[in-house]
């Protein structure tokens, strides 16, 4: 215990649990006492929700690659928003699947049901062998997905879309679509691109490292394997409008820092709604007071995705009949075998589009008659 230039005393400690440096201050050793000793009844209770995910996503950091950890971003946030000050030990099952069945009843997709759940399990695993989190259970165990949920739809992007990107190369973040679909590059990867990596006179674009979010913050890694250090061809079209700069490519400080993740979700947002890329969907609630107001609530969702022009790109790499070998070294697949898959996709959807626009043609033809 240690006496403060101000006059207070201050004892610091390490949190049992959590490691963390803990200063406790009083203006006298009673007062200081009775503040630790508070301060150790409520870590009787265990961990919050909060400090525990910080604790695995932490351990997460060191096990797993980038693309992973950015993964766990949208569920732990989802996780957090709804249990994150309570105790761990706290949360029942029936409160889990009330927080699983309300994500499904907003027309969320399987997978984005599926992964908040996940997330949980591995959680309540990690704490329920961590000592002093007082977790004997995993309220997960019993909670299920409810039936009827939509697949993910990993369809080829809209022509209309591509040509609205085409289109809009100049809006403020417009060259981040337009460069994806002309590179083939993942989204880690094109957001850590620098000056450096791009070579106008060999037209070329150099691959070896990537972009990870660590609690907002950016951070650039070695690519997802060895297959993703590469060199991509500049394509033409790509060197005619990229501008002239230093540093990263993608930046809010004149290249100096990368993008963090709120900054890269705020931009893509809202290039997808100034050029038509989303949809607004009204949500109106109503008041429980006496006033009964109702209050009106607008969502935004993407019609498009980052991962459909990555997708763009094979499409054309298809067209132009590349050998599946030499598109899987371009876009960085870990083996020819994933390109192939890409490019049966593609055919499987081509047939799908065709006999689409059969069925509407005699259909229509049939009407008239």
């Amino acid at each position: 215990m240690v006496k403060r230039k101000n006059g207070l005393l201050e004892a610091r400690f390490n949190d049992p649990i959590t490691g963390k440096r803990i200063s406790v201050y009083g203006h006298s050793k009673s007062e200081v006492n009775r503040k630790i000793s508070e301060y150790k009844d409520r870590q009787q209770k265990g961990i919050t929700v909060n400090d525990g995910l910080d604790l695995w996503l932490a351990k997460k950091e060191k096990e797993v690659e980038y693309k992973t950890l950015e993964g766990y971003q949208a569920p732990v946030k989802r996780i957090r928003d709804q249990f994150g000050t309570e105790y761990a030990n706290t949360v029942t099952p029936a409160q889990v699947q009330a927080f699983i069945n309300g994500i499904a009843a907003k027309g969320y997709k399987r997978t984005t049901v599926q992964r908040p759940l996940d997330v949980l399990r591995m959680l309540y695993d990690f704490l329920i062998v961590t000592p002093g989190t007082a977790v004997k259970e995993n309220p997960t165990t019993s909670v299920h997905l409810p039936k009827n949920l939509k697949q993910e739809n990993r369809d080829l992007a809209p022509r209309e879309a591509i040509e609205t990107i085409k289109a809009n190369v100049s809006h403020p973040f417009g060259l981040y679509p337009f460069f994806q679909m002309y590179s083939g590059l993942r989204d880690q990867e094109l957001l850590a691109l620098t000056d450096k990596d791009i070579d106008t006179e060999k037209m070329t674009i150099s691959i070896d490292k990537a972009l990870s979010w660590q609690s907002n913050k950016p951070v650039i890694k070695d690519t997802k394997t060895d297959n993703g250090v590469r060199t991509v061809v500049l394509l033409s079209p790509l060197a005619a409008v990229l501008p002239k700069f230093k540093g990263y490519l993608f930046s809010t400080d004149g290249g100096k820092t990368p993008l963090t993740n709120t900054e890269f979700r705020s931009r893509w947002n809202g290039y997808c709604r100034d050029v038509g890329l989303a949809v607004c969907e009204i949500e109106t609630h109503k008041s429980t007071g006496k006033n009964k107001r109702t209050y009106v609530k607008k969502i935004w969702h993407n019609t498009i995705v980052p991962y459909q022009l990555r997708h763009e790109f094979a499409t054309m790499c298809f067209d132009a009949e590349l050998d599946a070998k030499d598109a899987a070294d371009m876009m960085g697949h870990a083996s020819e075998e994933t390109t192939r898959k890409w490019y049966t996709h593609i055919q499987e959807q081509r047939r799908k589009q065709t006999s689409n626009k059969l069925e509407s043609f005699v259909t229509g033809k049939s009407e008239a008659v």
